[in-house]
């Protein structure tokens, strides 16, 4: 770790900000922030499940343990340790937990410092349930004249026919407090929307959720279980068009900064991108710049939009309580979200600017190697790979968390070793990664079922940052 980089990037006068990333999931938003954010100078520390992506890094100065069975406590434990300047949920799970946090301390009346550094972070804590509420945050999106699908809550199947009647096929239906593209389907008839609603107002199976719990190592869908609450669902008028996302930086209601692109390609029809275009849209900076007021908010949020096929309207569909994948990109013409939030803490511009990626279509590391190992983005564009760190390269190219547990292994042994062959055959010279790693898939998209990877890691001791596939 190096311990001088705060004195050499800052001026002797200012302090080194002081950040506080909060991750309860597995994402490697929050290796991503460190980083950035160590490399404009700022002291960087995270709170984390163990074996997260961002203890990977070399820039973080201390990990915080973060308990499933009491999230909340261990949050206060670490914001009171670290001290920071600004605090920074990288997944849903994570702001909602620094919201409720924030309310307990309202109903208690007690550490008032700790309520205001909540809010000094969120602007709005309340805006992290409601950015979690679809019904909601799209009844106040079109009160601020901001494009918006048709939209309705809906609380029985018998409600399903008559928005249909009015606003046809196809259509999405969505449930509350689900993140990652997860909790959302596409439906084409009625038959369709019964069988979607029907599952997902279902309380989870016992057997899933005691699998979930097993093989991810997190009691949480097991306690979501024991402690049920009713689904809240949602449905929206499908816009035919491209996925599109502006992330921003704000501070009391204010942008401080944004980043607009395009998904060209995403994990799954409803997930994150995992290649985009750099775009500029007015529309979507509007409609950021409106809720962003209307909110109240502060530190970095993201917002999803639809870039209808036929008129290119940005309908915006969702809101993100917290940082998306796009935020710690450097682009030209000043576009780095991480340094406006430095300015807006120090009141100086970093004393050594980053340097920005002149690439209009960017692939993310690792979506893209995931989502296509053969991908032709990764040859032909720029491809986000942090090259300095090579631990948390190699640990973005291992299989996913859920499939490295013992059980995982044990499931992933029986499966037919045709399949698996046939894989390693189709895969194995299809792409080649100098100066990192060698890398044998078993699955490709024509094989959604088979989802282990088999990772070879072989670093090389150049240490050499060079262009992925140069």
């Amino acid at each position: 770790m190096n311990t001088t980089i705060a004195t050499l990037k800052n001026p002797a006068n200012v302090m080194a900000p002081r950040i506080l990333l909060l991750a309860s999931l597995r994402w490697p938003i929050a290796a991503r922030l460190a980083i950035a954010f160590t490399a404009l100078g700022c002291r960087v520390e995270a709170m984390c499940p163990r074996q997260h992506p961002v203890a990977k890094t070399r820039v973080i100065r201390k990990i915080y343990s973060y308990n499933f069975l009491n999230p909340l406590a261990s949050l206060r434990r670490a914001i009171v340790s670290a001290a920071p300047d600004i605090v920074i949920p990288c997944d849903d799970n994570a702001a909602l937990n620094l919201s409720r946090l924030y309310e307990t301390l309202c109903v208690e009346s007690s550490d008032r410092a700790l309520a205001s550094l909540i809010t000094r972070s969120l602007g709005s804590p309340a805006a992290c349930v409601l950015a979690t509420s679809r019904g909601a945050l799209m009844a106040l999106a079109a009160e601020e004249k901001v494009r918006v699908p048709s939209t309705a809550v809906v609380s029985a199947a018998d409600e399903l026919n008559p928005w249909f009647e009015r606003n046809g096929f196809p259509a999405a239906i969505k449930i509350d407090c689900t993140w990652g593209g997860l909790g959302v389907a596409i439906v084409h008839d009625q038959k369709q929307a019964r069988l979607v609603f029907e599952h997902m107002a279902a309380a989870p199976a016992f057997g899933k959720s005691v699998a979930r719990t097993l093989l991810d190592r997190d009691p949480v869908p097991l306690l979501n279980l024991l402690t049920p609450t009713k689904r809240t669902i949602t449905l929206q008028k499908f816009i035919s068009g491209a996925p599109a996302n502006r992330a921003v930086a704000c501070w009391q209601g204010r942008v401080l900064g944004g980043i607009s692109v395009e998904a060209l390609k995403t994990q799954h029809p409803t997930g994150p991108a995992t290649v985009v275009r750099v775009i500029e849209n007015n529309e979507m900076a509007t409609a950021a710049e409106r809720l962003v007021r209307r909110l109240g908010l502060s530190g970095l949020w993201g917002l999803d939009f639809i870039l209808e096929a036929h008129t290119g309207a940005a309908y915006f569909i969702e809101m993100n309580p917290r940082a998306t994948p796009i935020c710690h990109l450097a682009l030209p013409g000043g576009k780095n979200l991480p340094a406006a939030l430095y300015t807006q803490l120090t009141g100086i511009a970093p004393l050594t600017p980053p340097l920005t990626i002149a690439a209009e279509v960017i692939a993310m590391f690792p979506g893209e190697w995931h989502r296509q190992p053969a991908s032709s983005y990764l040859r032909t564009h720029y491809h986000d790979v942090p090259w300095e760190e090579p631990e948390l390269i190699k640990d973005c190219l291992n299989k996913p968390w859920a499939e490295r547990g013992l059980l995982a292994r044990c499931w992933a042994r029986m499966r037919p070793k045709s399949i698996r062959k046939s894989l390693q055959r189709k895969i194995q010279t299809a792409i080649k990664i100098p100066n990192v790693v060698k890398i044998i898939p078993q699955s490709t998209s024509e094989y959604p079922n088979v989802k282990t990877f088999e990772t070879l890691k072989e670093v090389s001791g150049s240490g050499e940052t060079t262009k992925l596939l140069g």
